[in-house]
C-alpha cells in the first residue's frame, strides 16, 4: 500500500463540485466542511502538485463566507455552502484561510488569484484585529472546540493569527497594498511580543495552552513550532518531552489531544480525549524529526503505519480503547445521525480485527486532515 497516494486521493475525492473540501465521507461523522481542516488539506494539495484543488476550496470560501454579514469565518459548513454551526466564535479559522490563500498563491504563481482574494484578505485581517483584546487574540473556542479549555487567550489561536498577520501582510506587498501591508507586519510583530511575553510558562520552559489554565498539557503547546513561530530547539525538546511524558497513550500508543478529565467534565468530550490522535501522533514525527530523534520519529510514524494497516489506508481521527468508548456511548446525550454514522463506521472496523486488537475503535476513518499531516510529515521541508 502506498500511503501517499492514498492520501493525495482521499483528499481529491473529498471536493465537492461548489469547491469545498468536506472533512469526512458525505455519510461520515464529519460531512461538512470545516475551514480548519480544509486550509491544512490545502497546503498538502499544494505540494503535491494539485493546486487547482485548493483555488477551487478558496473561490468557495471568498464566495460562501460572507464576513460582512456574519461577522466570522465559521468552524463547519454543509454541502451547499451554508453555515452549519454547532458553536461560535472558534477565532483559529480566519487566519488558517489567511495562510492557505497565501500558500496556495506560493505554487500557483498568479497574481490573479490574489486579486479576487483581496476582499476576503481584508476582511479577515479585520476579524482578527477585532478579536484581540490586551495584546492578544480572543476566543471562545480553539483547535479543540471546547469552551472551558480553550476561552480567552489560547495559544492556538493566537500562533495561527501571528502566521495569518504575515501572510496577509505579504498578499498586500505583492498587490501594492503598501500602507496595509506596513501595518499587519507591525500586528504581527506586536502579537509575537506578546505572546513571548504573556504565554511562556517560566515554571515549565515552554509556552502554556491558555492564560487560564498555564499548567495542564495540551497537545496544542506545540502551535509556536507548528506555525513556524518560534525555532529555539531547547523549548522544542522540553515541549516534546512534556507531551510525551502526559500525553502520550501507554496503552494505544500515538499522542493525545489532552488529559480526560481535567477542566473536560463532559462526556461529548471523553473520547476526544483519551485517544490516540493521527493528526497529533504526525505532528510528534515532524517535530521529533527536527530534533534529530530517530528512535521517537519512527515510533510515531511506525504507528501510523500500523493505523493504516488496519484500516486498508484510511487514516482516523482518533483511537480508543473499546472501554473509553463505550464508557462514551453510555453517557453520551447528542446522539444525531452525523454521530450515529459515526458508530456504526467504527463498529464495523472493530469487527474485523481478532485478539487485543478488537478492543481498540477506529473513530471518524477516513479524516483529510489525518491524511494532509501525513503528507505533510513526508514531503515538507520547510
Amino acid at each position: 500500500m502506498n500511503l501517499m497516494k492514498k492520501s493525495i486521493k482521499i483528499i481529491k475525492d473529498s471536493q465537492l463540485e461548489n469547491g469545498g473540501l468536506l472533512a469526512g465521507p458525505k455519510k461520515s461523522a464529519y460531512p461538512y466542511v470545516y475551514p480548519r481542516d480544509a486550509a491544512m488539506m490545502t497546503k498538502a494539495l499544494n505540494r503535491t502538485g494539485n493546486v487547482k484543488n485548493s483555488i477551487k476550496f478558496y473561490y468557495f470560501m471568498n464566495k460562501f463566507a460572507k464576513i460582512k454579514y456574519y461577522g466570522e469565518v465559521f468552524h463547519r459548513y454543509n454541502i451547499n455552502g451554508w453555515p452549519c454551526v454547532t458553536s461560535k466564535d472558534q477565532n483559529d479559522n480566519e487566519s488558517l484561510v489567511l495562510q492557505g490563500i497565501y500558500d496556495t498563491y506560493l505554487h500557483y504563481k498568479k497574481e490573479a488569484f490574489l486579486e479576487e482574494m483581496w476582499p476576503l484578505v481584508d476582511s479577515i485581517v479585520g476579524l482578527l484585529k477585532n478579536y484581540t483584546k490586551n495584546g492578544l487574540v480572543q476566543t471562545k473556542r480553539s483547535i479543540h472546540e471546547f469552551f472551558r479549555l480553550e476561552h480567552g487567550s489560547d495559544i492556538w489561536v493566537n500562533c495561527s493569527a501571528w502566521k495569518g498577520y504575515k501572510d496577509a501582510a505579504e498578499v498586500a506587498k505583492i498587490l501594492g497594498h503598501k500602507e496595509h501591508s506596513k501595518e499587519w507586519n507591525k500586528l504581527s510583530d506586536e502579537l509575537l511580543k506578546n505572546i513571548k511575553k504573556k504565554m511562556f510558562n517560566k515554571k515549565q520552559g515552554i509556552y502554556m495552552k491558555n492564560l487560564r489554565n498555564p499548567d495542564i498539557p495540551d497537545i496544542s503547546q506545540l502551535a509556536p513550532f507548528y506555525f513556524r513561530m518560534i525555532k529555539d530547539k531547547k523549548i522544542l525538546k522540553k515541549t516534546m518531552d512534556h507531551v510525551k511524558k502526559y500525553l502520550w497513550h501507554k496503552e494505544v500508543g500515538g499522542f493525545r489531544r489532552f488529559r480526560k478529565f481535567e477542566l473536560v467534565e463532559d462526556w461529548h468530550w471523553y473520547t476526544g480525549g483519551s485517544g490516540s490522535w493521527t493528526v497529533f501522533t504526525a505532528w510528534g514525527a515532524r517535530f521529533y524529526k527536527e530534533l534529530g530523534n530517530k528512535k521517537l520519529e519512527k515510533e510515531c510514524e511506525n504507528w501510523i503505519k500500523k493505523v493504516a494497516s488496519r484500516t486498508s489506508g484510511l487514516l482516523p481521527e482518533h483511537i480508543a480503547t473499546r472501554v473509553e468508548y463505550e464508557e462514551w456511548k453510555n453517557h453520551e446525550i447528542e446522539f444525531n445521525q452525523r454521530l450515529i454514522n459515526g458508530t456504526k463506521e467504527a463498529e464495523k472496523i472493530a469487527e474485523k480485527f481478532k485478539g487485543k486488537d478488537k478492543d481498540l475503535i477506529y473513530w471518524a476513518t477516513p479524516l483529510g486532515w489525518a491524511h494532509a499531516e501525513y503528507i505533510l510529515l513526508k514531503i515538507d521541508k520547510d
